[in-house]
């Protein structure tokens, strides 16, 4: 299950490589597939969580050279900050060596991967409307996520990134309309039987109110009805003695926790 999920991710994540030349020249954005995984870096992402490292250790074992390579990658690119996501069963026995030799630190926040198999979702109601996105609301739909995770954009690059990835193939933008205002998104991205469920995010004033349950129950749905058996999702870990209302609303929505991810961060 593992290897399906994180090759889904990266996947995903390399297709922003694909973004169209205005993005990927205004972002800095590059690719490459090393070792059966792959690498993208995004130099002029202020943020410093594009950059990703993702989908080794299925095709062959996560080695010093290996994670080397990876990391020659971001040096050539120039990349500030790059973030290496592996799944706990392809870690090596000398991991910490690795991670010391080649100046990788585990970061926060670990990332908790949940599955969901075919059964059906069960409709979630709200006052909110809830549906796919248009052409027409690309850049909105962009903007809540950078309003809503407090990224930097001080120059707009990064909502004209967002709203660019509604263009990548197998990747459908969801929203929650308080009558003509755009105030949560989501999105799913289908590849053959699996699906991928990104980008959750809601306006302050807007959370409580249903947006992200309902924009799940309507993601499983269309999933399903595109034919996939698998879903999968991930969420930050909350820390012991906290809570994490995005764990509860998936729960809720049927996924179960396969495993943790931690994320290992490389600064250049």
């Amino acid at each position: 299950m593992a290897e399906r999920v994180e090759r889904l991710e990266a996947e995903l994540i390399f297709r922003l490589s694909g973004l169209n030349g205005r993005v990927r020249d205004r972002m800095g954005i590059t690719a490459e597939r090393i070792g059966g995984g792959i690498a993208v870096s995004m130099v002029n992402d202020p943020s410093g969580f594009w950059s990703k490292a993702q989908g080794f250790g299925f095709t062959e074992p996560v080695t010093k050279d290996l994670i080397g390579e990876v990391l020659d990658f971001y040096r050539a690119a120039g990349t500030p900050v790059a973030n290496v996501h592996l799944a706990p069963e392809v870690l090596p026995a000398n991991w910490a060596e690795i991670c010391e030799v080649q100046g990788l630190v585990e970061g926060q926040p670990t990332v908790r991967k949940l599955v969901r198999d075919a059964r059906p979702v069960q409709q979630v109601e709200t006052t909110l409307r809830v549906g796919p996105i248009g052409p027409e609301d690309g850049e909105a739909w962009a903007a809540v996520q950078v309003e809503a995770f407090q990224m930097p954009d001080p120059d707009g690059r990064m909502v004209e990134m967002l709203a660019s990835v509604n263009e990548l193939p197998g990747l459908t933008g969801y929203a929650a309309w308080d009558g003509d205002k755009l105030v949560a998104t989501g999105a799913l991205y289908v590849d053959g039987e699996l699906g991928e469920f990104v980008s959750a995010a809601t306006l302050p004033e807007y959370r409580g109110r249903g947006a992200q349950s309902a924009l799940l129950a309507r993601r499983v749905q269309d999933a399903l009805a595109a034919g996939c058996t698998t879903l999968a999702v991930e969420v930050v870990k909350p820390a012991r003695g906290e809570d994490n209302p995005s764990l509860n609303n998936v729960r809720r929505a049927g996924f179960e926790i396969a495993y943790d991810r931690p994320v290992w961060t490389w600064k250049g």
